[in-house]
């Protein structure tokens, strides 16, 4: 069940073990930091290098140099039959033996195995770099539990990365019409179903109805809505609930701050508006190329995607 709900989800896909067993141990990079079977991601500023292939270009340890002062930037990614796995953040790209690249573009193409760790270490790297201080206290924070937290000295206080979670939702009228919104930062052909955060003190389920009458104007039939699946958005922090749903009637309207142009489109409007560049939808990375698919019917078309 947890597999077909998840089925064709490229950044849901996660093949190795996480190897959480390993974390508290002090000595955890010492031991497989100079294993000859460890393999290193390279991360820099939200991207990962890759191969002209785009599989990941994995690093062995005696070609990092130090590893020494690579310890409190690197973070246990997890283990396979083969190899253990860890990310490591870099100051500087190093353009000749790697391309670079976010998961964002180019995890659609990428192998289970390699989606998954990408997208692991690109979360753990992001988080690391914005949480270098304590909250409660400002004193700087260090890495620890083979980077899946910071530690306050000052203060003992343990922080772990956090998840923003966010709603997406394909909102269909009673003729079998799909909901697609432009948002007021976008060009003019860039259309998608509609997205929100999830509020503090709020249900995912809540957030669904809200942010669709806040943005759209149009009421959701709560009976109708149903759970799809969820996918990382580390970009920078988010995790994309899906949901279809839908509403009580055709009225839209625009909130005009968050939401420019709003549209029902039937199947054959939406391929007609597809093919004539009309309609540009995100990259097959996003859950929302892979919820629009499945009111689509089959599959969608890779020109239709704005890259």
């Amino acid at each position: 069940r947890y597999m077909d709900m998840t089925a064709g989800f490229p950044l849901a896909r996660f093949t190795v073990d996480r190897a959480a067993h390993l974390r508290s141990s002090s000595s955890w990079f010492q031991e497989l930091a100079v294993n000859s079977s460890t393999r290193f991601v390279l991360i820099h500023d939200g991207m990962v290098a890759v191969t002209d292939e785009l599989s990941l270009h994995l690093v062995k340890p005696e070609s990092l140099g130090n590893l020494t002062e690579l310890e409190p930037r690197a973070v246990l990614l997890g283990l396979d039959d083969e190899h253990a796995f860890l990310g490591v953040t870099v100051e500087h790209r190093d353009e000749s033996v790697a391309v670079w690249a976010t998961v964002r573009e180019i995890g659609a193409t990428m192998s289970a195995r390699d989606v998954g760790l990408a997208i692991t270490a690109t979360a753990l790297s992001t988080w690391h770099s914005t949480h270098q201080h304590c909250p409660r206290c400002g004193k700087p924070t260090r890495s620890t539990e083979a980077g899946w937290s910071r530690t306050c000295d000052n203060d003992g206080l343990q922080h772990f990365p956090r998840t923003e979670p966010a709603v997406i939702v394909a909102v269909e009228d009673h003729a079998g019409r799909l909901l697609l919104g432009q948002r007021t930062n976008w060009p003019e052909n860039w259309f998608s179903i509609l997205a929100g955060f999830v509020e503090a003190g709020e249900s995912c389920e809540s957030a669904v109805i809200r942010e669709i009458k806040e943005e759209a104007g149009v009421s959701i039939d709560a009976s109708t809505l149903r759970y799809q699946g969820s996918q990382p958005w580390p970009f920078p922090a988010s995790l994309m609930l899906a949901y279809r749903a839908t509403a009580d009637s055709s009225e839209m309207q625009p909130d005009g701050t968050e939401i420019a142009q709003l549209q029902w489109v039937s199947q054959s409007e939406f391929e007609q508006a597809c093919d004539s560049g009309a309609i540009r939808l995100p990259n097959p990375a996003s859950i929302a190329w892979h919820i629009i698919e499945r009111w689509y019917g089959k599959p969608l078309k890779a020109q239709w995607s704005r890259g």
